[in-house]
């Protein structure tokens, strides 16, 4: 039922950009130039990267401006989950972290992860 949950086609409007003492956040930008798995324009805004417990499993929330969506305030809550067999299911993307990983040292160099993005645009 949890994993029915991690990747659900709701948007995510609460995103923890001001919780600073959680033990859980990894990554915590206000502002700067992010990528989104799966996405190919750079993104320009907050960025928060969450580890669900000690799973392995992550959680990144943005809100700013995407390059493709000049504009227009848009925000992404994608879901990294750990692959068990390398492969992922056909709805999500599929990352193996290389030795010049640039997404956080906080991921498991070799491991492929399954990365699921739900989008809620904004107007301007």
């Amino acid at each position: 039922m949890a994993l029915a949950m991690l990747f659900s086609a709701v948007p995510v409007f609460a995103a923890p950009f001001k919780a600073d003492n959680n033990p859980q956040i990894v990554a915590n930008y206000a502002t700067g130039d992010h990528g989104i798995p799966g996405e190919p324009a750079t993104h320009t805004g907050a960025d928060v990267v969450m580890q669900a417990g000690n799973s392995g499993n992550f959680q990144q929330w943005f809100y700013g401006f995407a390059d493709e969506n000049s504009g227009i305030m848009e925000g992404d809550h994608s879901v990294w989950k750990l692959s068990k067999d390398g492969t992922c299911p056909s709805n999500t993307f599929a990352m193996t972290v290389g030795p010049n990983n640039f997404w956080g040292d906080y991921l498991v160099q070799g491991a492929t992860y399954c990365i699921r993005t739900n989008d809620f645009h904004q107007t301007k």
